[in-house]
């Protein structure tokens, strides 16, 4: 009976064993067709009741993209069969893939853009005139690459849910910065309504420097906020950013935002002494 139960083992064994082919096209110990990433689903947010909100504040912060624990949201400049930057999933999802349609021109969400203007906003037409006659001299054309992209501002909420006893964040808004290549200013690209590119978030995997067999999604990233940010605004009566009252002073504002982000911490500790 033991030599029947290792035969039928063996056998078991040897048909896994064929029935996994690899290929060079594979670039790796499992077959592509059996990596889910590309399959995955978001995972829906839990049910928020309003009464049990005892407790939120809205905030904008700005993550540095060549901060070392940012990395895996810059890299890489140049795409790879296995994974791209953020910037060129979110430019993928809303120019080629059509997943993303909620981009709108700021962070209220009032003004939407269609496929046309966000085009142009990535791809320019910088025309060299002569100052005398207007005579066109030369013709640049300018587009806006990962290697571009300095920063991602982000609008999330933090909020206590007294049914289960945890502070959460929840990101409302994501936006690309860049300097202008023409102006020379830090701007906004455009503005994304977050939930709508979750999806997309979570089909592309990041560089996991941890452990490359399990990389994390994009929207992994964000939802265990896997990345340094920096607190720019708190919701105030003024409507006004960190550096609108903390001017001229770069540690005072460094400080300011640490202090928010400690003021946000110390809501759960004092909730639940409560």
């Amino acid at each position: 009976m033991k030599k029947f139960a290792s035969l039928v083992a063996l056998l078991f064994v040897g048909v896994t064993l064929e029935a996994q082919v690899l290929s060079p096209q594979d670039d790796g110990l499992i077959p592509k067709s059996e990596i889910h990433v590309g399959q995955a689903r978001v995972i829906p947010y839990p049910h928020l009741r309003q009464d049990d909100m005892l407790w939120s504040r809205r905030n904008w912060e700005r993550i540095h993209t060549l901060e070392k624990l940012n990395h895996p949201l810059y890299y890489p400049i140049q795409a790879l069969p296995d994974r791209k930057s953020l910037f060129d999933v979110m430019k993928d999802a809303i120019l080629s893939e059509g997943s993303i349609t909620e981009v709108y021109d700021d962070d209220l969400f009032l003004r939407p853009l269609t496929m046309s203007e966000v085009g142009n906003r990535l791809f320019r037409i910088d025309t060299i005139r002569d100052n005398d006659d207007g005579t066109i001299l030369a013709i640049d054309s300018i587009e806006i690459k990962a290697n571009n992209i300095l920063a991602w501002d982000i609008k999330s909420d933090w909020y206590f849910d007294k049914q289960r006893g945890e502070l959460k964040n929840r990101i409302i808004g994501i936006s690309p910065v860049i300097k202008d290549p023409q102006e020379g200013d830090i701007i906004n690209l455009f503005w994304v309504w977050f939930p709508d590119a979750r999806q997309a978030f979570a089909t592309n995997v990041a560089y996991n420097p941890n452990n490359n067999t399990r990389r994390l999604t994009f929207d992994q990233i964000f939802q265990m906020r896997y990345f340094n940010a920096i607190v720019m605004k708190e919701d105030n009566v003024y409507d006004r950013e960190i550096k609108d009252y903390k001017a001229n002073n770069p540690m005072e504002q460094l400080l300011e935002s640490k202090r928010i982000r400690e003021d946000i911490r110390n809501r759960e500790h004092d909730y639940w002494q409560f």
